[in-house]
């Protein structure tokens, strides 16, 4: 009989949401097509102008994804949990993906799914995000999913963006 491995929440995430063995993470990456304009000249020629998109519709694997996310949360966020304004919020979002998907997708296109879906969900809008830490890797068992850390900030809990420094007034 083997034994179970304990996890303890960092106390700087006051909610943890997680996904693991379903459908890829989609992105909003194609939600433009470029269409042909044509511009007719003086001499009646037809020229065609460049950088014209129209919006596609989003996709029932986004529709999808959107529901999953927003029961999720709902689980963790429900009556009067949701993060209101004026309050800041941080999030961290860690995407396991396949091989081929890693190199095709955008981390911040694949942040930007999951942010629409937990709106009004788990904060009132995400404008109210002032920090987002989101990484993208591919699981050691080829599995698909997310995991999803959220904070509201606080005067005694800054989240990570306390501790996430570029540069210093001393040397290191």
């Amino acid at each position: 009989m083997s034994e179970g491995v304990m996890f303890y929440k960092n106390p700087k995430i006051d909610y943890i949401l997680m996904l693991f063995g379903g459908q890829a993470i989609p992105t909003k990456q194609d939600k433009f097509k470029p269409i042909k304009i044509y511009e007719i000249q003086k001499n009646e020629e037809e020229k065609v102008l460049d950088n014209f998109y129209v919006k596609k519709p989003i996709t029932d694997s986004v529709l999808k994804f959107n529901n999953l996310i927003k029961d999720t949360a709902k689980e963790k966020f429900r009556e009067g949990k949701i993060i209101k304004k004026p309050h800041e919020v941080e999030v961290i979002i860690s995407i396991s993906i396949t091989e081929k998907r890693y190199k095709e997708v955008d981390v911040d296109n694949l942040a930007k799914c999951v942010l629409d879906s937990l709106n009004s969900i788990a904060f009132e809008d995400d404008s109210q995000i002032s920090s987002l830490i989101c990484t993208k890797h591919i699981h050691p068992m080829k599995l698909n999913g997310i995991m999803i850390g959220i904070t509201k900030i606080t005067e005694t809990n800054k989240g990570f963006r306390d501790g996430i420094k570029m540069m210093s007034t001393t040397e290191w």
